[in-house]
C-alpha cells in the first residue's frame, strides 16, 4: 500500500518544518521552462520574516499539465504542496491524475496573462492568519501594477459569488483596486483590467470563452480558481474549458489535495510554504489578520464563561477571545465537551459544573466591562480550531489605572481552572500555580483527590496496538534481538523513506538500559484512539498502559512521577503529543498513585520527584543544554522514552534522533512507517496490533508499583 493511500484517513495538526528542493533548484521530478527565467526555489514552512505566513489552500484542487498529467514545469507552478501532501480522487469516478510520492504537487500556476488557483483562498470564512489575502493580492499587483478595475464573475452559477469574499473585497479596494460582481463578463471586459473567475457551475459558451481569448490576447489578467472534487460537481470541467480555448500550460485536476501532516488545521487544509521565488508574489505586507506582534487595547462586551470572552476592536470589530493556558470547567450545556480525565482527582460531573459557575463569576467581576491589554504568545497560534482568538488578558485589577494584571494566572492561580497542555510560553509558570492551588484545595481543587482514583486497565498486557508507527533501529543499521521486547506481526510490512529495510519480524520497541532510554515507534498513548473521544472501536482492551508504565519501571532506578515534554512543537503537531492528548493514561497512573505532568523547560524544570520522562517528536529541535539536561536526569536514575512517528516530517524526525543521539543512546526512530493489512485495530492497516512479544522482559504482567 502507497504510503499517501494510507494516509487519506488520518486526522489534522499544525506543524512547520522544512521542504525538500530548497537551496535555490528546482523541487525533485521538476523541469524548468522559459517562462520565468528567474530561480525556482521553494522555501520552508518557516519562511523568513519578510515572506507572507504559510497559505491555507483548503479545498483544493492540484493543477496538471495541459494533457493532464503531472505538471512539472518550474516555470509556470509558483505554489506547490508540502512534501507530505498527497491527492485523491475523492468523488470515486476514477478521473483524476494522481501524483507519486516523488513529484511536487503544484497549488498555483502562472501562464502568461492567467494565474490558477486550486482554491478559492479567500472566502469570508478565512481566519485571515494564513497569508491567503496577501498572496492574492501579491498576484494582483504583479499582474495589474498595484491599481485596476477587476471584475468578478457571477454569471456562471459560481457559489464562490463576489458576496462570500467581502473582506477580501474591502482589502483589494483599500488597496487600490476597484472590484465589481458582473453576471455578464463577456459584455463587460471592455471597461476591465482583470476578471476573476471561481468555479463555474454553468460552463461557458463558445462566445464568452472567445470573448476572454481576446481579453488575455489585449494584455487583460485572467484569475481562475477552482475547489477540490469533494461533493462531485463539473466546475472543474467548466473551468478547464476555458483553460483549453486559452492553450494554457495548466489545467485543473478533478481531485483533492491533502495533508495529515502539515495542515490548517484539517487534512482538507493543507498549510504550504513551499514558494517558488521566480514570482514576485509573497512579499509580507499589512493583512487581515491579527498581527502576533502587537498588542491590542479592546473592551470586554460580554463574559461567556471563566475562560471565554467577547471583545471589541477600536475599528468596531468583536471577536471571542480564549483566555490563553487556562481550562475551566465546562457549564453543564457543554458536559459533552468536558473529559473528568483532565481533572487530576476529579471524578464527577455535577461537581465541576458548579464550579464552572464560580468561574464565570469571578471573569464577570474581574472584566465586564473592562478596557484590557490582548497579548499574543510567541509559541502558540493566534486563533483556535473554533476561530477564537487566542491571548493573555491585562487589566486593572487595583483601580490605578495600570493594566498589569494578568487574568489568565490568576485564574489558575485562584483555583478557578486547570493549565492546558500545550506549548504556552508561560505554561511551566502557570502549572506550579495549579500544583500550589491543588495542594492547598482551593475552588475547583476543593474535592480533588489523586489517590482515590480507582485503578483502570490494569491487566496483563496481552495484545499492543501502534497508530501510525515508525520501526525503531539503531544508529548503524537494525536493532539486534535482546534489545527489542515487541515486534510488529509477521504480517506487517514497512513503507519505507530511506530507512532500514527488515527481512524479518519489525521491532517496534528499543530499549538501552544503560543509557536508560527507550524508543516506541509511534504515540500509543494518543487519547484519539479513546472510543469516549469517537474513534470507532474501543481499544480500552489493549494494554499499551500497563506495558509503558512496565517499561518505565524497567529502565528507572527511582521513584516517582512522570513527566512529558511539551516545549518543542507538540501539542501542535498531530503526529506527537503533549499530556493534553494524553489524559486518559493520566487517569490510569492515577489509579497507580502516580502524577502526570507536563515540563516546556526541561533546563530548569525540578525534576528531584521525576521518575520518567516522555518526548515526543518534537518539531522544533534540543538545545545543547536541554540535551545535558535530560541526560543528567538519565545519569541520576531517571528514564527517557522518547515516541516515533511513522507519519512525522523528515526534520521532526531527525530531532528526535538527534535527542537520542545527544542521550548517549544508539537508538533510532526509522525512516519508514509500518503497517499491517491483517492485524490492526479494526481494518485500519495504519494501526497495526501484535502479540509479536519477546516475554525475556518483564513488562506484560499486570503493573505492580
Amino acid at each position: 500500500m502507497r504510503r499517501r493511500d494510507f494516509l487519506a484517513a488520518l486526522t489534522s495538526g499544525t506543524v512547520a518544518t522544512a521542504v525538500s528542493g530548497c537551496g535555490g533548484t528546482p523541487p525533485p521530478g521538476t523541469t524548468t521552462s522559459t517562462t520565468r527565467t528567474t530561480s525556482t526555489t521553494r522555501t520552508t514552512t518557516n519562511p523568513p520574516s519578510d515572506t507572507i505566513p504559510p497559505l491555507d489552500f483548503g479545498s483544493t484542487s492540484s493543477l496538471v499539465d495541459a494533457n493532464h498529467s503531472p505538471l512539472t514545469d518550474a516555470g509556470v507552478v509558483s505554489v506547490w504542496a508540502e512534501d507530505t501532501a498527497w491527492n485523491a480522487d475523492q468523488d470515486g469516478h476514477g478521473d483524476a491524475t494522481r501524483y507519486p510520492d516523488s513529484t511536487p504537487i503544484p497549488l498555483a500556476s502562472t501562464d502568461g496573462n492567467v494565474a490558477g488557483f486550486g482554491a478559492v483562498l479567500v472566502d469570508d470564512r478565512a481566519n485571515w492568519q494564513p497569508g491567503n489575502e496577501q498572496f492574492l493580492l501579491n498576484v494582483w499587483d504583479d499582474a495589474l501594477g498595484g491599481s485596476g478595475a477587476v471584475l468578478w464573475d457571477e454569471g456562471h452559477d459560481q457559489y464562490y459569488a463576489l458576496s462570500k469574499c467581502s473582506q477580501f473585497e474591502r482589502y483589494a479596494t483599500d488597496n487600490g483596486y476597484t472590484v465589481t460582481g458582473t453576471s455578464t463578463l463577456a459584455a463587460d471586459l471592455s471597461a476591465a483590467d482583470a476578471a476573476v473567475v471561481t468555479s463555474p457551475s454553468t460552463a461557458f459558451s463558445a462566445s464568452e470563452r472567445s470573448a476572454l481569448a481576446s481579453f488575455v490576447a489585449d494584455g487583460g489578467w485572467l484569475f481562475l480558481h477552482d475547489q477540490s472534487d469533494f461533493k462531485d460537481r463539473d466546475e472543474t470541467a467548466n473551468l478547464n474549458d476555458v483553460a483549453d480555448h486559452l492553450g494554457l500550460a495548466f489545467r485543473f485536476n478533478d481531485d483533492e489535495v491533502l495533508d495529515a501532516v502539515q495542515n490548517w488545521g484539517r487534512d482538507y487544509q493543507p498549510r504550504t510554504a513551499a514558494f517558488n521565488d521566480g514570482f514576485d508574489y509573497f512579499g509580507a505586507r499589512d493583512g487581515l489578520g491579527l498581527d502576533p506582534t502587537r498588542t491590542y487595547t479592546v473592551l470586554v462586551t460580554e463574559v461567556l464563561d471563566g475562560d471565554t470572552v467577547k471583545v471589541q476592536f477600536p475599528d468596531g470589530r468583536t471577536e471571542s477571545v480564549r483566555i490563553l493556558g487556562a481550562d475551566t470547567p465546562e457549564k453543564r450545556a457543554n458536559r459533552h465537551a468536558e473529559r473528568l480525565q483532565e481533572w487530576e482527582g476529579i471524578e464527577s460531573h455535577p461537581y465541576l459544573e458548579s464550579h464552572a459557575d464560580d468561574a464565570t463569576a469571578f471573569a464577570e467581576t474581574k472584566l465586564s466591562g473592562a478596557t484590557v491589554e490582548l497579548v499574543f504568545d510567541d509559541d502558540e497560534p493566534v486563533r483556535d480550531g473554533y476561530d477564537r482568538v487566542l491571548g493573555y488578558l491585562y487589566y486593572d485589577d487595583t483601580g490605578d489605572g495600570s493594566r498589569d494584571s494578568l487574568y489568565n494566572y490568576q485564574l489558575v492561580e485562584g483555583g478557578y481552572a486547570r493549565v492546558y497542555g500545550s506549548g504556552l510560553t508561560e505554561h511551566d509558570r502557570f502549572w506550579h500555580a495549579e500544583h500550589a492551588a491543588r495542594e492547598q484545595g482551593r475552588r475547583v481543587w476543593t474535592d480533588s483527590d489523586p489517590n482515590r482514583s480507582p485503578e483502570v486497565r490494569d491487566d496483563p498486557v496481552e495484545a499492543l496496538f501502534f497508530p501510525e508507527t515508525a520501526s525503531v533501529r539503531t544508529s548503524v543499521g537494525g536493532l539486534p534481538a535482546g534489545r527489542a521486547p515487541v515486534y510488529a506481526a509477521a504480517s506487517a510490512a514497512q513503507d519505507l523513506d530511506g530507512g532500514h529495510a527488515y527481512s524479518g519480524d519489525v521491532p517496534l520497541v528499543g530499549v538501552d538500559e544503560t543509557a536508560r532510554v527507550a524508543v516506541v515507534g509511534g504515540p500509543f498513548i494518543d487519547e484519539a484512539y479513546e472510543a469516549a473521544e469517537g474513534y470507532d472501536v474501543d481499544t480500552s482492551g489493549y494494554g499499551n498502559f500497563p506495558f509503558l508504565t512496565n517499561l518505565v519501571s524497567y529502565l528507572a532506578d527511582r521513584t516517582g512521577d512522570v513527566v512529558i515534554d511539551g516545549g518543542h512543537g507538540q501539542f501542535a503537531a498531530n503526529y506527537a503529543l503533549s499530556n493534553e492528548d494524553a489524559a486518559y493514561y493520566q487517569r490510569y497512573l492515577e489509579g497507580q498513585d502516580v502524577q502526570f505532568d507536563q515540563f516546556n523547560d526541561l533546563v530548569d524544570a525540578d525534576l528531584a520527584g521525576t521518575r520518567a520522562v516522555f518526548v515526543c517528536t518534537p518539531t522544533d529541535p534540543f538545545t545543547t543544554a536541554e540535551m545535558r539536561a535530560l541526560d543528567t536526569f538519565a545519569a541520576s536514575g531517571g528514564a527517557v522514552v522518547l515516541f516515533g512517528s511513522g507519519r512525522t516530517t523528515a526534520a521532526a524526525r531527525s530531532n528526535l534522533n538527534d535527542l537520542a543521539r545527544g542521550l548517549g543512546t544508539d537508538l533510532r526512530v526509522n525512516e519508514d512507517q509500518v503497517y499491517d493489512e491483517s492485524n490492526n485495530v479494526g481494518t485500519t492497516a495504519d494501526v497495526p496490533t501484535t502479540t509479536n512479544f519477546d516475554d525475556s522482559f518483564p513488562l506484560f504482567a499486570a503493573y505492580t508499583p
